[in-house]
């Protein structure tokens, strides 16, 4: 979607364009908004009234650079202007609790990053003896205490200490080996 000529369109009366501003946007306002104020009433109606403020002044609006960022900097004031805070200092009020919020493409690659370190995790695990994966997933992947561990796997706790030291330091010699084969890979 071009948004300016969606935006042109709308200022010269189309509703199905307007509506389509609304539907595109809204729910980027909503949580924009939601991150300067908790107050779910007060981000609807400021909502609500950039939306009627934009088709009531649409003849005398001009065309901004990003409709979106338009629409986020009018809900901000508008947001603000409704908390009663000094708007001539365009200052934020003392519930503001600003959040970032990744976006799409650093989710995605939070994501896939997410599912090779399982993935080269699992391929790690899979080289040790039985036993040490056992102890691993039973103290990391369900949170067991060694005495519970001991009482389950019917060994001494002394035992759980020195199978999981084990299973750790043979993980982080297969880390550092497979990193080793893998640098060279990085220079060509």
């Amino acid at each position: 979607m071009d948004e300016l000529e969606v935006w042109g369109r709308f200022k010269a009366g189309s509703e199905a364009d307007f509506a389509l501003l609304y539907k595109t946007y809204a729910p980027v306002l909503l949580r924009y908004g939601n991150r300067i104020t908790t107050d779910k009433e007060l981000i609807r109606d400021s909502l609500q009234q950039v939306y009627f403020s934009i088709w009531k002044s649409r003849e005398r609006i001009g065309y901004p650079e990003s409709v979106k960022n338009y629409l986020l900097k009018s809900l901000r004031h508008e947001i603000i202007r409704k908390l009663k805070v000094n708007a001539q200092h365009d200052s934020l009020p003392k519930e503001y609790h600003f959040e970032s919020e990744a976006s799409y493409e650093s989710t995605l690659i939070s994501l896939q990053t997410a599912e090779h370190t399982r993935q080269r995790m699992a391929e790690l695990l899979s080289q040790l003896p039985a036993r040490q994966r056992e102890v691993i997933f039973l103290r990391y992947y369900t949170n067991l205490k060694y005495d519970e561990i001991s009482a389950i796997m019917d060994i001494e706790q002394e035992s759980v200490y020195k199978l999981t030291y084990k299973a750790i330091a043979k993980l982080q010699q297969l880390l550092v080996k497979s990193a080793l084969v893998l640098l060279p890979l990085l220079f060509f």
